[in-house]
Order: C-alpha cells, then sequence, then structure tokens
C-alpha cells in the first residue's frame, strides 16, 4: 500500500507556524494541519492568517474537512490564526482537534500550572506597565536618565516575550478554546508514549507516535502536588519574585513611607550621616564618588529591573517546553517526519525514557530513520538538542525552518538570532544542503538552481515546489 505526504510550509511574513500535511494512502486522502499563528495581531497579521486559511479551505480542501488539527502550544505565534479566521475554519470544519495532555480541563496538574502561569503573564504585563511609567518624566515624555533608559530597555525586552501571547494574554487560549468548539467528533489530549492514527488510516500503515510534552516532574519544573500549592515550584517562586518586583516598583514611585523589605536598597541599609569610622572618607564624598557621570556604569541602582525579563525569559521557556511534539512514521518505508513544535531541551531530554505500548519502537530509532525535520522555534540555539539532531542519520534529511528573517524581532539591534548560527550550519551538513525556509524558500547554499552541491543533493530526493503562498515538499 503506497503513502506519501505532501508538506505545505505557509508564509506567514513574520514569526509564525502554519503547515498543511495531505496524507495520500491509495485511494484516501485525509489532511492534517500543525498549527496556525502569527506573532503579531494587527490587521497585516490578521489579513494574511485569513489569506492562509482561505488558500486552505478553498484550494486546498476544497469541500473537504480537516480530518486532524494539532494545536502544539499556547503561544501567539501557533495559534492565533484559529481566533482571525474562526469563522473560516467553522465553515471548513474539523473532524478531531488534538491538544497537549496540559490543555486537558480534567486534569489537575494541568489546571493548576495553567492557573499560576496566567497569573504570572498578568503580572508581567503589569510590570511592562509600571516599567513604562518609570522610563517617563513628569509630563510624560520619555526621560533620559540612568533609571528611565533601564526601564524602557527592560520594557522593550519584556514586552518582545509577551508578544508571544498575543494583544492580551487569554489569546492563545482562546484560540484553543475556539478549536474545541470547533472540533466535531472529540478532542484528544496525547500524552509522551501514545500511538495515534489519523481517521480512516490504520495505524498499520501511518502511526502518530507522540514525544512531548514530558510528564517528567523535574522537566517540567513541578513538584508533588498538595493542597492550595503550585504544581511548578520554579513558578511558583516566580510569581513570588514577581509579586516582590511590583512592590519594588511601587516604591520605586513612591519613595515617602511606603518602604517594604523586599526594595532594592531600602531603609535598613542606608546611612545619611558623615560620621564614618577612623580611616574612612565620609558619606558625603562616597556619594559623590558614586554619582560622578563617568562612574555611572558602574552603578546598580537600577539592576534590579533585569529581574523582569528573567521572569519572562522563565514563562517563555516553560510554554516551548509544553510543546507537543509528534513523529509521522510512514510504516513502509519506515520514514519519520519529525515535528517538534517549539520544544526546549527539557522537552527534548525527556523522549530518552519513552516506551511505546505494543511497540518495540525506540525515539533513537524514529530518529535515526527522520527525513523531515520542522525545526523547533524558528531555528532558536536552544530548540534543537544536540545529541538528537547527531542522531538523525538519514540520507534523505530535509530540514524546514518557519523563520522570517525581515520580522522586526530578528532585524532589530541585538534581535533574535535566528536561525542560530551554528545549528544552521550544521543542519546544512546533516541535510547535505536541504533546508527550507519559509521566507526565501531556498536556504543559502541550498537553492538547485544557485549551488552544484545542492542541485546534486536535491536530484536523490523529492523537488520541493515555491510560491507565493507556501514552499511544498513531499515525501513518498
Amino acid at each position: 500500500m503506497a503513502t506519501r505526504i505532501n508538506i505545505k510550509m505557509y508564509k506567514v511574513k513574520e514569526l509564525g507556524d502554519c503547515f498543511l500535511l495531505t496524507v495520500h494512502h491509495n485511494n484516501i486522502v485525509k489532511y492534517v494541519l500543525i498549527d496556525c499563528g502569527s506573532f503579531r495581531n494587527g490587521k497585516g497579521s490578521q489579513d494574511r492568517m485569513r489569506q492562509i486559511v482561505s488558500d486552505i479551505k478553498d484550494k486546498q480542501l476544497k469541500g473537504a474537512k480537516l480530518d486532524v488539527v494539532v494545536a502544539t502550544h499556547q503561544h501567539n505565534d501557533h495559534v492565533s490564526g484559529f481566533v482571525h479566521a474562526e469563522d473560516l475554519f467553522t465553515a471548513i470544519g474539523i473532524e478531531q482537534v488534538w491538544l497537549s495532555w496540559l490543555d486537558n480541563p480534567k486534569n489537575k496538574q494541568a489546571v493548576n500550572i495553567g492557573a499560576n502561569h496566567l497569573e504570572l503573564r498578568k503580572s508581567l504585563k503589569q510590570a511592562s506597565e509600571k516599567l513604562d511609567e518609570l522610563s517617563k518624566n513628569k509630563s510624560g515624555h520619555r526621560s533620559h536618565s540612568a533609571m528611565a533608559r533601564k526601564a524602557f530597555n527592560t520594557k522593550n525586552l519584556l514586552d518582545d516575550l509577551l508578544g508571544f501571547y498575543g494583544a492580551a494574554p487569554a489569546l492563545p487560549a482562546k484560540g484553543i478554546e475556539i478549536l474545541k468548539g470547533i472540533g466535531e467528533k472529540k478532542v484528544d489530549y496525547l500524552s509522551p508514549g501514545e500511538i495515534k492514527a489519523i481517521p480512516g488510516i490504520d495505524s498499520g500503515d501511518l502511526r502518530i507516535y507522540v514525544l512531548g510534552p514530558p510528564k517528567n516532574e523535574a522537566l517540567l519544573y513541578r513538584k508533588d502536588p498538595k493542597k492550595g500549592e503550585s504544581y511548578d515550584h520554579k513558578l511558583s517562586a516566580m510569581n513570588n519574585m514577581i509579586q516582590h518586583f511590583m512592590a519594588a516598583m511601587e516604591n520605586r514611585n513612591n519613595k515617602e513611607d511606603k518602604e517594604e523589605q523586599q526594595f532594592p536598597f531600602n531603609k535598613d541599609y542606608k546611612r545619611f550621616t558623615d560620621k564614618t569610622k577612623s580611616g574612612s572618607a565620609p558619606l558625603n564624598q562616597v556619594i559623590d564618588l558614586y554619582e560622578r557621570k563617568e562612574n555611572g556604569w558602574r552603578t546598580i541602582d537600577e539592576d534590579w529591573m533585569e529581574q523582569a525579563s528573567r521572569l519572562a525569559l522563565y514563562m517563555d521557556t516553560f510554554t516551548n517546553n509544553s510543546s507537543l511534539v509528534l513523529a509521522f512514521e510512514i510504516v513502509r518505508t519506515g520514514k519519520v517526519l519529525l515535528f517538534a513544535a517549539d520544544a526546549q531541551t527539557g522537552n527534548w531530554i525527556s523522549w530518552n525514557d519513552l516506551e511505546f505500548k505494543g511497540e518495540e519502537t525506540t525515539v533513537e530509532n524514529l530518529l535515526s530513520r527522520t527525513v523531515l525535520y520542522k525545526v523547533g522555534h524558528h531555528g532558536s540555539h536552544n530548540s534543537t538538542l544536540k545529541s538528537a539532531l547527531e542522531k538523525m542519520t538519514s540520507d534523505d534529511l530535509v530540514a524546514m525552518i518557519p523563520v522570517d528573517k525581515k520580522d522586526p524581532n530578528i532585524t532589530k539591534v541585538n534581535g533574535w538570532q535566528m536561525p542560530a548560527t551554528n545549528l544552521y550550519n550544521r543542519l546544512k551538513e546533516k541535510t547535505n544542503y536541504r533546508i527550507l525556509r519559509m521566507d526565501d524558500g531556498f536556504a543559502d547554499e541550498c537553492n538547485p538552481k544557485t549551488s552544484k552541491k545542492a542541485k546534486a543533493s536535491w536530484a536523490k530526493v523529492s523537488q520541493p515546489k515555491i510560491t507565493p503562498l507556501f514552499v511544498e515538499y513531499t515525501i513518498s
């Protein structure tokens, strides 16, 4: 029985993921959509998402339903399209919705983790607003003081990461809820170690292995549940830390009598006297030296603000580690397609201990047979585990990276390095220069029309197709 899978990576024109898999098995055709989202929510982003979903509806499905829709995790760049094109998805119809066990409202661990995570997001949003206030003078204009510059820079870092959650903290969650409502027959909450099948195709012909997100408590940063506590001790600690951070900003603005112990340089550490011990400089001389302009780079008064960006990085990492990771195996040929979403280190490491009920297949074996790798998190440095990539040894390996070099988060000064240079170079070596990008179609050095080594390499596998709306590749 012949099986082939056509993969369309849609061009979101900014950071985002949207992959349509068309599965041909004998005379059966099935459609699987993995994520649909873009980083931003402006009119241009919304229009682009609707254009993509309209193409899926009218030109790809042509009246058929989506057999499976997978939403890998609650980041804007993966699920915003379900919000912005809700009416189109409703018109299409969805047979099954696959979500992570972390989205299961009946899973007590998932509910507690989600509640604490939402609270942290809300607090970080408030922190961003407070930082904005600190960056302005009394007239409301941007101030150029050292404190204001630090506040402004920290706010920008914070907002970059909060951008993954959309214009409002609830937007990704709304996308998930919309999918649950459209799914006609059932919503499945997948756990690592499960084996799934596409409706209408036997698992003896096409198997889908669930690799992540992990349930290992250490890898998801949580402890055993106790009544009234978070399941995630680090998330709980971060929520506690953000409350201290918020109090510190309140104290920074109200210096009269409201001084809490968590406020940096609180009154317990202040001295208002010129009396000094023998041999030491008077305090006013020390202060004068400390406040000289040329010593500004050495001051630490406002360094506490950087804690906000560390909190946001923690939250972002946690969400990425919650990614639903799937490996599609064409049983007859043994070829595997790996869709790693935005899984970061903890998620990848958890696969080492996975066992699949009724199957002797290991993740290491699946990796060795991987012929299509959807590169995690737009090619960031910590979303492809080195040891796992080295196990992808198939001569037919092709990589697809949903990245756009014109995204403002990449083009700005000190912008995000996507794809990360060392990873990018190693992917070229591992794939023998068969890398497809969302923006350019072919990665540099990978275009068969301009590179002899790429031409010879692509001749060994299927030929990709580049259109204005998507990048297409078929595995047969």
